[in-house]
């Protein structure tokens, strides 16, 4: 009988010990979906389109230059 008592509260400790890590991830996905409906990011990303282009170019010429040896290798 006095192991299920302990047992219980051992169970209530814990959750109480692990309840601020959720609240404080559901404050961050609210924090989150704040910031994506009431900030202008959509308008700021419009901005910077050249340069993530130029980014994204890189990124395919590179993993096209990483790529082009293993398959000609296989070609072969």
């Amino acid at each position: 009988m006095q192991s299920e008592i302990i047992f219980s509260e051992n169970i209530v400790q814990t959750q109480a010990a692990r309840s601020p890590e959720i609240l404080q991830s559901i404050k961050s996905a609210q924090k989150f979906r704040k910031f994506i409906e009431c900030s202008d990011w959509d308008v700021r990303l419009l901005d910077y389109e050249k340069y993530l282009n130029r980014f994204s170019w890189a990124v395919i010429i590179a993993s096209v230059l990483y790529l082009l040896p293993i398959c000609v290798t296989i070609l072969l």
